[in-house]
């Protein structure tokens, strides 16, 4: 049972036996005014008395309805005021969601990476025209796979590109991609 059904309960119960509280308020009210003027004879207090305080069918199951509601009253009340009290289960994290990568693991994908695919998107156009004075065209799998350990030098180092460092995800993917043999 979720909590704002618990709720929902409590409140209607607790109405519900404040509504049996207020009667049996006014009627113990008017037996006592009545047992203090006298009339304790009169049909209504007979009629009060009858449902109030005799042991009769009536007044026995007003008594154990409004006893039953009031330890229910109590028990919902309890598990209200525990609610913030209760430890939550802590999930398993030793292996991650299916659908999530797992953020620990540092392998390569499946496939392998290339410098067509991989590599060759991460040089720009004016990086690549500012690096042919040099005589490295990094647009060239040729150059850059002759070239790579100075390039991902310069890089690691963040004194390349001309327009400001890489991230260190496009540092790490070119690095990758020595390792992983160079694939053109």
């Amino acid at each position: 049972m979720n909590s704002a059904k618990v709720r929902i309960i409590h409140r209607r119960l607790g109405i519900s036996m404040a509504c049996f509280l207020v009667v049996q308020a006014i009627a113990g009210m008017f037996m006592s005014i009545g047992r203090l003027v006298s009339v304790d004879m009169s049909p209504a207090y007979n009629v009060l008395y009858f449902i109030h305080a005799d042991w009769n069918p009536l007044g026995s199951f007003y008594r154990v309805v409004l006893g039953l509601a009031t330890a229910l009253q109590g028990v919902l009340g309890m598990i209200i005021l525990l609610k913030p009290f209760r430890f939550k289960k802590k999930e398993d994290t030793s292996f991650p969601p299916p659908d999530q990568p797992d953020p620990f693991n540092k392998e390569v994908s499946m496939r392998a990476l290339s410098f067509a695919a991989d590599i060759r998107p991460l040089f720009q156009d004016r990086n690549i025209k500012a690096m042919e004075p040099m005589g490295i065209d990094l647009s060239s799998y040729k150059d850059v796979k002759k070239h790579a350990q100075d390039i991902y030098a310069r890089l690691s180092a963040k004194e390349m590109p001309c327009d400001g460092p890489w991230t260190d995800d496009h540092v790490q993917k070119l690095k990758d991609w020595m390792e992983s043999g160079l694939e053109p």
